[in-house]
């Protein structure tokens, strides 16, 4: 199956996705652990056939993750 070049591939989403936990989370989560969550969360969506709601999708996952208690 040939992706769509148009469509980044899911690795160049982390940037995007730890920017906005960055922009959310930065003044009460650490770093790394904001890199952790989202590696993670994108890779969960690694294998998505449809790859248009990735990015949503990681998302509202990693903030699950964040907002869990500690």
């Amino acid at each position: 199956m040939v992706g769509d070049p148009s469509k980044p591939p899911i690795a160049d989403l982390f940037s995007r996705l730890r920017n906005q936990l960055e922009e959310e989370y930065g003044g009460s989560v650490p770093p790394d652990m904001i890199d952790r969550v989202a590696e993670q969360s994108l890779r969960e969506f690694q294998g998505a056939r449809v790859r248009e709601f990735v990015p949503v999708f990681a998302w509202r996952r990693a903030r699950q993750l964040l907002q869990r208690p500690a």
